[in-house]
C-alpha cells in the first residue's frame, strides 16, 4: 500500500506539479484538422526552458517504470521460481529496459536537439599516435 503511494507522489511530484501550475501549462499542443476537429499537435515542448503539463507526467511515469523494471530485475531470482522462466525474464526485462531507453532518449533529444553521442570520435580529430599532437597533452 505504501509503496503504491509512494510511487504516485513520485510522480505526480517530479511531473512538475508545481511549474505547470504556476505556469499554467496547457496539458498539450491542440490545433484543429481539416475537418474542425481537435487533436494534440505536439506532445513534447521544443527546447529546455517550458514544458506542457502532458510532457512532464509522460517523462516521470516513464522514469518510474525504467526504475520499477530495474528493481524487478534485481530481484527476478526471489519472485520466479524457475530457472528456465528465470532466464526468460531477465531477456524479456532486457528487450523492454532497452525499448523504454530508447523512448527515453528520443524524448531527450527533441528537448535538447543538440545532444548527439555516439562512440567514434568525430571526423575531424587526428588518429594515431601521441606523436600527433591533439593539443590535449603538455
Amino acid at each position: 500500500m505504501w509503496f503504491g503511494i509512494s510511487i504516485i507522489v513520485f510522480i505526480v511530484c517530479t511531473g512538475g506539479l508545481v511549474y505547470s501550475m504556476l505556469n499554467q501549462m496547457p496539458l498539450f499542443r491542440f490545433e484543429k484538422n481539416q475537418y474542425g476537429a481537435i487533436q494534440v499537435a505536439e506532445y513534447i515542448m521544443r527546447g529546455q526552458r517550458g514544458q506542457y503539463m502532458g510532457e512532464g507526467y509522460i517523462a516521470s511515469c516513464l522514469f518510474t517504470i525504467i526504475g520499477l523494471c530495474y528493481l524487478y530485475l534485481a530481484n527476478v531470482d526471489r519472485l520466479v521460481a524457475s530457472k528456465n522462466q528465470q532466464r526468460v525474464a531477465v531477456i524479456v526485462m532486457i528487450v523492454t529496459l532497452f525499448i523504454l531507453q530508447k523512448i527515453l532518449l528520443s524524448i531527450y533529444k527533441i528537448k535538447s536537439p543538440w545532444y548527439n553521442p555516439g562512440f567514434a570520435p568525430p571526423d575531424y580529430y587526428l588518429r594515431g599516435s601521441l606523436a600527433r599532437d591533439q593539443g590535449n597533452n603538455i
